[in-house]
C-alpha cells in the first residue's frame, strides 16, 4: 500500500488505445479479492488518520479487517503502516481517536482457548492504545458483542452499542419474546473498565451521538428488539448516566445522521421511507431539545442527503449527498435553506457517504473512486470559511484533495476498463430516468451486442458513475452491454422521486427498465432480440418479476429475490418493510400481496431463469428461490437453483463468489450467444 500525493479532484483517464494495448479483460472473482476501505476516522488536530481495510488472506474463505495508521503530512513521505498492538487477536475494526488525539479505541476479535478438543474462539472486545504505539489494553466486552464506539467529549469514557446477552443457540432455534435480545446504548469509564447501560431493556439504539457537554445523548430508537422495529423508530435524549428516553420525533418514516448543534439546543437528522436497515438518504430536519415539531431543510430539494455536521458557528452545516448518478459535499444555512454546492459529481463511497472531520469541520477524510480508480482514501480541505465576525459575508469555496491510499494498485494500472456513459430518457408519469450504459469491452461475433440490464437492489439504492468492480464490469469484460438504470424508487433526485416506488414495487420501476431497453434499441446500441435481466435482492425480485410480466428477455437470474409477498412477510425478520412498501397489511389485504407476487404469474414465464440463494439468508429467506425454482421446473421453463451454504442475504465467502460470477457468465452465455 503505497502513498501517493495529488491535487487533482479526479485521476487522469487512460487513452481507450492506450487501455486496450496495456490492460487486460477482468474474469470471474478477481473483483471479490480487491482490497476494500472500510471506517476511517481523523485526530482533532487532522495530522493522523485511522482506517480499516478489508483484504483476503491466503487460507482464510473471506476478506479479513484490520486497522492501518497514516500519518498526515504536507508533502509526501509518509506510508500507511497496519496496526501493531501487541496482541493475538484476529479482525480489528471500528477505531476512533479520543478528542486529544493521544489514544485510539478499536474494537478486535480476541482468540480463547475453548473446553480441550473444541479448539479455539473467538470473542469481540473493546481495546485502547497509545497514538504512539504499543500494546492495546483490553478495556471490556459483552457476552452478546459491541459495535458502534464513540469517545465522549471530555475523552474520559466511551460509548456503544451492544447486546448483554450472548446470541442465542441454534439448536433448537427458539422464537420468542423470551428468546429476543435488545441492543442497548453503553459507556466505559477508562479507568475503570465496566460497561454501564445508559438506555433501559425493551428499546432498542439503532444510532446515537453524544451532546457536546457530554452529559446527554441523542438516539434514534425503537420499541421492541426485532430488527424489524427500525422502520418504526424515533428521535430521542437520554442522560448520560442512564434513564429513560425522552422522545423528540413523531416521524412517519425513518432517520439517520443524528448531529447535535454546537449550543446542545437542537439536533438535525435526515430522514426518508428507506428499504434497508440503519442508514438512509432524504430531507434533511432539524428539531428543538425544548419540543416542537421536525422542520424540513430541503424540500423539494433533487438530491437525496446523507450525512451532515454543524460548523462551529451553529449556523451551517456541512452535508453529503447523493446527486443523480453521483455525490456531491456542500453547505446548508440553516436559516434560510440556501445549498451551497462545494463539490458535485464526485463518487464518494457506495454505502454511506460519510466524513471523518476536524471540529472545526476545515479538513476531513473520505473515500473517493472514479471510473480509472478504485476507492481510496482522501484527505480535503475546506478552504476558504467565511469570517466567523462577519456572519453575513460569504466567500468562495473550494476543496483541496490529497490522496493517501493506493489500496490496489494492479487493478488500477492493468485490468481492461469500461469507459461507462450517461443515459437518460423518458418514461411513465413524465418521470426522467438516469442510468449507466456499458459497452461491451470485448468484441464477439457480428452486429450489436446483446444487453444484459442490471437492477440494483434496495430499492433504496443508486448506480454511481465511479469504480465498476461489479457485475457490470465482469459482463463487459465478456463481450456484453451493460445498462443500469437508477429506476424510481432510487436516492439521488429527492424525496419523491425515492419514494414513488412505495405502493407499486414492480410498476413503474418495470416500466422504467423497459423505456430503457427500448431506448438503447433505437439508437442501434444492443440487440433488442437478445436480452437478460439480473439483480440481487430487490434487483433479483425485478429479475424474477419481469419475466412473468414479459417475454422480451431471453435469460434471467434471480438473486436472492423474492417471489412470493405473503411467505416473505411469513418468514423474513424485516416484515415491517413489505407492509409499508406495499402499503397494505397481508391479512386484512392479501389480494395486494397477490398481485405484487412473481409467483402468482409463474405460469406465464417462459425465460430460463438462474436463481442463486444463500443457505442462511434471514432477510429473504431460501425458501423464496426452492417457491420459484419448484414453479418453473414444473411448467418445464429451462432453470436452475443454487444455494450457497453458510451465507446469509450478500455471499461473503471467496470461492462462492467466483462460483456465483462463472454461473452468471455461463448462463448467459448459454442463451444469449449459443
Amino acid at each position: 500500500m503505497s502513498n501517493e500525493v495529488s491535487q487533482q479532484s479526479r485521476p487522469a483517464a487512460l487513452s481507450p488505445s492506450r487501455q486496450s494495448q496495456s490492460r487486460r479483460p477482468v474474469g470471474p472473482g478477481e473483483s471479490a479479492r480487491l482490497r476494500e476501505l472500510g471506517e476511517f476516522d481523523l485526530t482533532p488536530d487532522g495530522r493522523r488518520a485511522a482506517f480499516v481495510v478489508r483484504e483476503p488472506v491466503p487460507g482464510l474463505p473471506r476478506l479479513l479487517r484490520r486497522i492501518w495508521l497514516q500519518e498526515i503530512s504536507t508533502s509526501a513521505g509518509y506510508e500507511p503502516r497496519p496496526l501493531s498492538a501487541g496482541l493475538d487477536t484476529g479482525e480489528q475494526y471500528c477505531p476512533r481517536w479520543s478528542p486529544d488525539g493521544r489514544l485510539l479505541a478499536f474494537l478486535a476479535k480476541e482468540k480463547e482457548k475453548k473446553e480441550e478438543g473444541n479448539g479455539d474462539r473467538e470473542r469481540l472486545a473493546l481495546f485502547v492504545m497509545a497514538a504512539e504505539g504499543g500494546t492495546a489494553r483490553r478495556l471490556c466486552s459483552l457476552p452478546g458483542g459491541l459495535s458502534d464506539l464513540a469517545w465522549s467529549p471530555d475523552g474520559s469514557r466511551l460509548a456503544f452499542l451492544g447486546y448483554e446477552q450472548p446470541e442465542p443457540e441454534d439448536d433448537p432455534r427458539v422464537f420468542g419474546r423470551q428468546a429476543e435480545r435488545c441492543q442497548r446504548l453503553w459507556t466505559v469509564y477508562l479507568d475503570e473498565g465496566v460497561p454501564h447501560p445508559v438506555t433501559p431493556e425493551g428499546l432498542a439504539i439503532w444510532e446515537y451521538c453524544w451532546s457536546p457537554d457530554g452529559r446527554r445523548f441523542a438516539v434514534y430508537f425503537s420499541a421492541g428488539p426485532e430488527l424489524t422495529t427500525w422502520y418504526r423508530g424515533q428521535v430521542g435524549v437520554v442522560e448520560a448516566e442512564g434513564g429513560t428516553v425522552r422522545q423528540l420525533t413523531a416521524l412517519e418514516h425513518q432517520a439517520s445522521g443524528l448531529t447535535w448543534s454546537p449550543d446542545g439546543t437542537r439536533l438535525a437528522f435526515v430522514s426518508g421511507e428507506w428499504s434497508d436497515v440503519i442508514r438512509g438518504a432524504g430531507d434533511l430536519y432539524v428539531v428543538p431539545l425544548e419540543g416542537g415539531p421536525a422542520c424540513n431543510l430541503t424540500p423539494g430539494a433533487e438530491v437525496s442527503v446523507a450525512w451532515c455536521r454543524w460548523f462551529p458557528d451553529g449556523r451551517r452545516l456541512l452535508y453529503t449527498a447523493w446527486s443523480g448518478l453521483s455525490q456531491q459535499i456542500g453547505i446548508l444555512d440553516e436559516a434560510s435553506g440556501r445549498r451551497q454546492v462545494v463539490e458535485a459529481g464526485v463518487v464518494l463511497r457506495e454505502g454511506w457517504p460519510c466524513l471523518a472531520t476536524t471540529p472545526d469541520l476545515r479538513c476531513f477524510l473520505t473515500t473517493r473512486s472514479s471510473p480509472e480508480q478504485p476507492p481510496d482514501l482522501y484527505y480535503a480541505e475546506l478552504l476558504p470559511l467565511a469570517q466567523e465576525n462577519q456572519p453575513g459575508q460569504e466567500s468562495e469555496v473550494h476543496l483541496t484533495w490529497r490522496r493517501l491510499t493506493r489500496l490496489n494498485p494492479l487493478a488500477e494500472e492493468t485490468w481492461l476498463l469500461p469507459d461507462s456513459q450517461r443515459l437518460s430518457y423518458r418514461s411513465v408519469g413524465e418521470w426522467e430516468i438516469e442510468a449507466l450504459f456499458t459497452p461491451p469491452l470485448v468484441r464477439r461475433g457480428q452486429g450489436a451486442p446483446p444487453l444484459v440490464v442490471w437492477v440494483h437492489g434496495g430499492p433504496t439504492g443508486a448506480f454511481l458513475e465511479g469504480f465498476e468492480d461489479g457485475w457490470s464490469l465482469l459482463l463487459a469484460s465478456a463481450g456484453y452491454a451493460v445498462l443500469r438504470p437508477n429506476v424510481r424508487g432510487s436516492l439521488g433526485r429527492g424525496r419523491a422521486f425515492a419514494e414513488a416506488v412505495v405502493g407499486d414495487m414492480g410498476g413503474g420501476d418495470l416500466q422504467d427498465v423497459l423505456r430503457g431497453i427500448d431506448e438503447l434499441v433505437a439508437r442501434g446500441l444492443v440487440d433488442g432480440q437478445r436480452l437478460a435481466i439480473v439483480g440481487w435482492s430487490y434487483g433479483g425480485f425485478m429479475a424474477a418479476w419481469a419475466v412473468t410480466q414479459t417475454q422480451r428477455f431471453r435469460a434471467a437470474v434471480m438473486g436472492a429475490g423474492i417471489c412470493d409477498w405473503h411467505g416473505f412477510h411469513a418468514q423474513t425478520n424485516i416484515p415491517d418493510f413489505d407492509v409499508r412498501f406495499l402499503q397494505a397489511d397481508p391479512l386484512t389485504q392479501p389480494e395486494v400481496y397477490r398481485a405484487r407476487s412473481p409467483l402468482t404469474y409463474a405460469a406465464q414465464v417462459t425465460t430460463p431463469t438462474l436463481i442463486l440463494h444463500g443457505a442462511e439468508d434471514d432477510c429473504v429467506p431460501v425458501s423464496q428461490a426452492h417457491a420459484f425454482y419448484r414453479a418453473l421446473r414444473e411448467r418445464d421453463v429451462p432453470t436452475e437453483l443454487v444455494i450457497y451454504p453458510r451465507e446469509g442475504h450478500g455471499l461473503r465467502e471467496l470461492a462462492h463468489q467466483r462460483d456465483r460470477e462463472e454461473r452468471v457468465l455461463a448462463w448467459l452465455d448459454r442463451y444469449l450467444w449459443e
